[in-house]
């Protein structure tokens, strides 16, 4: 047993010495107290009892004297585990995830100690539907205060548990009742583990789907369900269909309206009902011979990595195409005029260049190179007398630009090395 007390403060000691007198015996007992002096304000006391009260004084003395006598407490020996276990009176099955547990309380003597509450343990041993044994993997369930029942909720339904009570102090919990075994019922599915529309025509529609990751019971079969949903606020009525091939992962509907959209609810069902739906949406073709057809065809993998290696075939004709037209070799034009001579463009060739042809290298005759000059000279004239004022009036300001080009054009000469290039030298 800890006895434990507020020390007196320093203007509270009135003295030096001070000392604390701690006295102890059984409640309601008349043997003598048993005491200890000490100068701290904690003192631990070895007891013959468990958990049993004791009268308590605790008396302050210094070098002059001591305090007034002191009133007595009542304090508790140390508590100890329980030594007895609770005896289960029966497992009430609410629903298939939830069982309520009824059991019988210790006697006080048996607690050893200030009492909690009470303790569920449980554990599942099988699977009923498949028999499958599971490890195990202990539950807890606390329950506070002097109570007789608790609820047990979050099970697995269709399987096999096992179950114990113990109470606990505060010094731990005390020993495990025999187990007691129930069983929950079936329940309903949870939904499938996915739904497909693997195809679709005008008035039909091909469903997959796939089992429920738990079933909770015997499968009896599907609940499909299915209506209009198009783009506006109103859907169309609900159609249903029931399935009783639980084994069939797939149906096929049929009447269907073509060009519509539709979206699809299928719950998978037990003896205790059917679990929450999973949905998917799609829409129906429209009308044609063939409509269905592409759709079947587009969805398999072999045709879409034909048409991939069709297009990559093609791009890569096209490329080399391309390659091959740039790299091409020289056409003749001349080649193409000789085999196919048009007697009007010779008739003016002839009189404009007389005799020149492609094979004589040497430079164009005098006439030419005449004929050149002329036509820039009267092409130049032409341009100054038009934006000029007089004869050859341009810029006439101080006529300082006219009379240098001018002059540079008369003092040019026209020089021939044998080729047939014209210079006309300038002076700014």
């Amino acid at each position: 047993m800890i006895i434990k007390w507020e020390p007196l403060k320093s203007m509270e000691q009135n003295g030096p010495g001070l000392e604390y007198r701690v006295s102890w015996k059984p409640k309601g007992t008349s043997e003598e107290w048993e005491e200890e002096t000490v100068t701290n304000h904690t003192l631990r006391v070895m007891t013959a009892t468990v958990y049993a009260p004791y009268d308590v004084q605790v008396q302050a003395i210094n070098q002059l004297g001591a305090a007034p006598e002191p009133q007595s407490v009542t304090l508790y020996s140390g508590e100890d585990y329980p030594d007895t276990a609770p005896v289960i009176h029966g497992v009430d099955v609410i629903n298939s995830t939830l069982v309520k547990v009824g059991w019988s309380t210790i006697p006080k003597d048996r607690v050893h100690g200030h009492l909690k509450g009470y303790q569920i343990n449980w554990w599942k041993t099988k699977s009923l539907l498949d028999g499958r044994v599971h490890p195990k993997e202990v539950n807890v369930l606390r329950f506070s205060g002097q109570r007789n029942y608790g609820m047990v909720p979050s099970l697995d339904p269709f399987s096999e548990f096992h179950l114990t009570v113990l109470a606990y102090n505060s010094k731990g919990a005390g020993p495990e009742s025999e187990p007691y075994i129930f069983q929950t019922p079936e329940g309903v599915p949870e939904q499938p583990a996915f739904l497909k529309v693997v195809k679709v025509d005008k008035d039909t529609a091909t469903l997959s789907w796939g089992l429920p990751k738990k079933l909770n019971g015997n499968l009896t079969g599907y609940l499909l369900q299915y209506q209009i949903i198009n783009d506006t606020y109103e859907i169309g009525e609900l159609n249903a269909v029931n399935i009783s091939t639980p084994t069939k992962p797939s149906w096929r509907l049929s009447n269907l309206n073509a060009t519509t959209k539709y979206k699809f609810y299928l719950r998978a069902c037990t003896s205790k009902g059917c679990g929450k739906p999973i949905t998917e949406e799609s829409a129906t073709l429209g009308e044609g011979k063939y409509a269905g057809l592409y759709d079947d065809i587009s969805t398999q993998g072999w045709f879409i990595g034909l048409m991939c290696a069709i297009a990559l075939l093609t791009l890569i004709l096209l490329t080399v195409c391309f390659v091959k037209r740039n790299k091409g070799g020289k056409y003749s034009v001349k080649e193409k005029e000789d085999l196919h001579p048009d007697p009007e463009v010779q008739s003016v060739k002839d009189e404009t260049f007389g005799e020149y042809s492609d094979s004589d290298e040497k430079p164009l005759k005098g006439s030419l190179r005449s004929l050149h000059r002329d036509m820039q000279a009267t092409e130049s004239a032409d341009s100054l007398v038009e934006y000029g004022e007089g004869d050859h009036g341009l810029f006439n300001e101080d006529g300082s630009f006219i009379g240098a080009y001018t002059g540079s054009k008369e003092k040019g000469s026209v020089q021939s090395n044998g080729s047939s290039t014209t210079t006309f030298p300038l002076r700014a």
